[in-house]
């Protein structure tokens, strides 16, 4: 047997491995791109009935985004399927969840293009769908506060005038 120092079987780990972790990096992006596929697909079926959103469908779309968010991180369309994602939860009346989720985005996502809306969709869940206009003022405040050139810092100001209006 050969005595190799351990330097010299580290570096022979790391070239012999290296092929493997190529088919490990080639089988992800095969998953994804089968992720994205079956996304559309999904996609495709909600939009030829919107009139009546299917709740199977729309459970198994969420959990679609879900997959390919955890499987795909640094994809471009991740932010973009986690929005979505947060919308349908809306839509299920899991309200706090589709908070739970924009938070997130905002969060761990500076440079989607969506992010004061997350914000401001906070703030909007928080008032309309579980009236906690305390929460919502305070989470308009920020959106006004760490986005306060963009649409939603608008809107922010103008929920926030209508919360001393409405009961």
């Amino acid at each position: 047997m050969i005595n190799l120092s351990p330097a010299i079987q580290v570096g022979l780990l790391l070239v012999l491995s290296s092929p493997l972790m190529r088919c490990t990096e080639d089988a992800s992006s095969d998953r994804c791109a089968d992720r994205l596929a079956a996304i559309a697909d999904m996609e495709e079926q909600m939009l030829a009935s919107p009139e009546t959103l299917n709740a199977s469908l729309r459970s198994d779309l969420m959990r679609a985004y879900a997959e390919f968010s955890n499987g795909c991180h640094d994809f471009e369309q991740t932010p973009e399927f986690l929005f979505r994602r947060a919308d349908l939860l809306r839509s299920a009346g899991q309200f706090q969840e589709a908070m739970t989720q924009l938070r997130d985005i905002h969060d761990h996502y500076k440079d989607f293009d969506k992010r004061p809306i997350c914000a401001f969709l906070v703030g909007f869940i928080a008032e309309v769908e579980l009236n906690d206009r305390e929460q919502a003022r305070k989470i308009y405040e920020q959106v006004i506060e760490l986005h306060p050139e963009s649409p939603a810092a608008i809107w922010a100001k103008q929920s926030i005038e209508n919360l001393s209006v409405v009961p």
